[in-house]
């Protein structure tokens, strides 16, 4: 493997929980959900039901303005009837965590 450079992640992960509203374009129902971690493209995210990969879906902060058009990369098993899925988000719009007030100087 001379040679070979091994890369990561392009971009670094952030150990945080908190929650988003996670909604399938082809089913009227959401889920409000905890995250295990964020990226500025990205989430895991911990939910009730099985998601199946490469199914679109809007992913929207509750704490925050962030909005996106998301796919599901895999759904995976987890404790207590849960299960953990990746999300890849396209093109967000908003923030995690910054509010849409506007602030005053």
């Amino acid at each position: 493997m001379a040679g070979t450079q091994l890369t990561g992640r392009k971009e670094q992960r952030i150990p945080l929980k908190m929650f988003v509203k996670l909604s399938s374009a082809g089913n009227a129902s959401s889920e409000i959900a905890p995250t295990i971690d964020i990226s500025c493209h990205g989430a895991r995210v911990v939910t009730r039901r099985s998601w199946r990969p490469d199914e679109q879906i809007s992913v929207r902060s509750i704490r925050g303005n962030l909005y996106s058009r998301a796919r599901v990369v895999h759904c995976q098993p987890h404790k207590d009837n849960a299960y953990v899925i990746g999300i890849q988000m396209y093109y967000p719009t908003g923030d995690w965590t910054t509010n849409d007030v506007a602030k005053t100087a």
